[in-house]
């Protein structure tokens, strides 16, 4: 499958226009930005909405006229009226259930083994180069967007071996192969002015990755152009000349794309988008807005209903005449009246916070369990302090349930970027190593027990003579290399031998007289 050829050809692809208006969608609310929020709820009744969004607008404002442009009434989509100062408050639920998502599965790093010594030392030494901040990143924008591309890069003149970089669904474009990934082409803009746009182009295909530059609009591809001709990419042309084709010489794909959870629930009948996973709050959107707009409630209940001071007409400071009035509900001496005869009155209302609270903490508990996950997971109120591991473990089973699940999806990726990883690692800086042999990944408990409750586990399989020194040693520090594991099984050896006595020599046999 080679580049476009450029020309007035729309970019990204029409067909997924309905996929990357949903990515803005989920993008506003993992962002937090109320400006993009706003934007984003504010132009989604025009005409210009896509099907898929229109198919759900079953309800319209009132007032509104029927026909495929209106949409459900949303707080954020709601216009304000003239004059009216912005209110509006976000509680960054969104971004917080992604960022659990990420610990849940990254909190520790994975453990990548291979039965080939020499290419387990190339896989210690990748595990301790950064990897474990890129995994983690990838995996909450994995939670926010329904998944998350992966790409091996290297750079001779940074660092002497390959490296995984993650990169957002909203600057993909995949083909598959049933559901499995069979190629993707990554894109950004590189150069932008009010007449022209700059694009370069990556794809990923099995045994290559090439390069494209092309010029055009902002809706436009371009004509394309040789790499050399734009400074920023020169040094592709350098090294893989102005077409840009690298051959890898694998038989793995140099990327990945890994999804949240599936199926996909959201576009069943678009077929550039079936095989993606679906976010973590895809379908929740209309909770997320409430609890936005309860939250906001909350605050305007708290701003509107502060103890007041009313205080004779006499006490207030004028502007002048002719130069209006106005009320400002920020100030304290708010109300002057005639006839108080110079006392002074203070005004105390009656706070609704309670009820409050208890819709936003209803909300919460019904989002965060949409999403998959135990309240006690962002330690809520039935969190309280546990004494064992597996107490804890029983109170976020939803989460650890929806870890797991996940699992199933990153396993396998992991296995063939590391695959990918090594190979390129062997091509391209030489290091030895042999990917072929396979790579088995282990991701650990997401509860880890104490070190009591471990040591009193660990006591008992000795005493029943059930464990080795060993394999003690590595459930004690599963994250330790094999290295690691053969020092201190010899450290505690030789720590035993040192501290059996020394025998004493047995005392003479007397002769007895001839």
């Amino acid at each position: 499958m080679p580049l476009p050829i450029g020309g007035e050809i729309p970019w990204p692809p029409p067909e997924l226009e309905p996929v990357a208006h949903k990515f803005t969608e989920w993008s506003a609310w993992y962002s937090g930005d109320s400006n993009a929020l706003t934007s984003f709820y504010a132009r989604a009744g025009s005409a210009s909405t896509p099907t898929a969004q229109r198919f759900f607008a079953t309800d319209k404002p009132r007032g509104a006229p029927s026909g495929p442009g209106t949409v459900p009434r949303t707080f954020w989509g709601s216009p304000l009226d003239p004059g009216t100062q912005r209110t509006k408050l976000h509680a960054p639920l969104a971004a917080d259930i992604a960022e659990l998502s990420a610990n849940l599965l990254f909190g520790d790093m994975p453990k990548f083994t291979s039965t080939d010594s020499t290419t387990q030392k190339e896989l210690d030494a990748f595990q301790t180069d950064g990897m474990h901040s890129a995994l983690r990143e990838a995996a909450e924008t994995c939670a926010a967007l329904g998944g998350v591309f992966l790409r091996v890069v290297w750079d001779q003149t940074l660092s002497d071996r390959p490296w995984l970089y993650p990169v957002s669904p909203e600057l993909a474009v995949p083909s598959w192969s049933w559901d499995r990934l069979q190629a993707v082409t990554f894109w950004k803009v590189v150069y932008q002015d009010e007449d022209d746009t700059l694009r370069l182009l990556e794809m990923h295909e099995v045994g290559s990755i090439s390069y494209g530059l092309y010029k055009g609009t902002v809706t436009e591809l371009g004509e394309r152009l040789p790499l050399s001709a734009y400074e920023g990419t020169a040094d592709l042309a350098a090294l893989y000349g102005d077409d840009g084709v690298m051959l890898t010489n694998l038989p793995w794909l140099t990327a990945a794309y890994v999804p949240n959870v599936k199926p996909n629930r959201v576009w069943p009948g678009v077929r550039c988008a079936v095989n993606l996973g679906r976010s973590d709050f895809g379908g929740l959107e209309p909770s997320l807005d409430s609890y936005d707009e309860w939250h906001t409630s909350l605050q305007r209940e708290l701003r509107i209903k502060k103890p007041r001071i009313m205080v004779p007409q006499a006490m207030l400071e004028t502007e002048g005449p002719g130069q209006g009035a106005y009320f400002n509900l920020d100030r304290e001496v708010y109300a002057g009246f005639m006839g108080l005869e110079d006392k002074i009155q203070v005004a105390q209302f009656t706070l609704a916070v309670t009820e409050h609270l208890t819709v936003l903490e209803a909300k919460f508990e019904d989002i965060v369990s949409s999403a998959g996950y135990s309240v006690q997971s962002f330690g809520g109120k039935g969190d309280v302090a546990a004494v064992t591991a597996t107490e804890v473990q029983a109170r976020k089973e939803q989460s650890l349930t929806t870890r797991g699940q996940k699992i199933l999806y990153w396993r396998p990726a992991l296995q063939h970027l590391f695959q990918a990883l090594l190979g390129i690692s062997r091509e391209v800086f030489g290091n030895r190593s042999n990917p072929e042999a396979g790579i088995d990944v282990a991701f650990p408990a997401a509860i880890q027990p104490s070190m009591q409750e471990m040591a009193q586990t660990l006591t008992l399989l000795v005493t029943a003579k059930a464990m080795s020194t060993r394999l003690r040693v590595q459930t004690l520090h599963p994250t330790w290399a094999k290295k690691q594991v053969d020092e201190e099984v010899a450290a505690i050896q030789a720590e035993g031998q040192a501290s059996i006595p020394a025998a004493r020599p047995a005392p003479p046999v007397p002769v007895p007289p001839q």
